[in-house]
């Protein structure tokens, strides 16, 4: 899980992310790991200041089809999502 360092995650952030989550998930973010990552640097290209919490929140959404997920995104104006989404990271599951 030391990958998660290249996107702003402290040693604090992976460790607890790694005691509070779910096998099922942790397995999957391993077999899914190239997925995963691609998807954590779309969001933190878009400067994103809240990606540690999209991730630890809703770590499921990360297993999305990188087209789909890129697309979840860019259905909105740029400035706006990265505003909205910095002040309340939760909004993420109603896009």
């Amino acid at each position: 899980m030391n990958f998660l360092e290249k996107y702003n995650f402290t040693k604090e952030d992976i460790d607890e992310f790694i005691n509070c989550t779910p096998k099922r998930i942790m397995d999957a973010i391993k077999e899914y790991k190239d997925l995963v990552e691609k998807n954590l640097e779309y969001l933190s290209s878009l400067g994103i200041d809240t990606t540690v919490e999209i991730f630890t929140d809703f770590p499921d959404m990360f297993f999305l089809d990188h087209s789909t997920f890129t697309d979840i995104f860019e259905k909105y104006e740029k400035d706006s999502l990265i505003e909205k989404l910095n002040k309340n990271y939760r909004i993420v599951e109603y896009l």
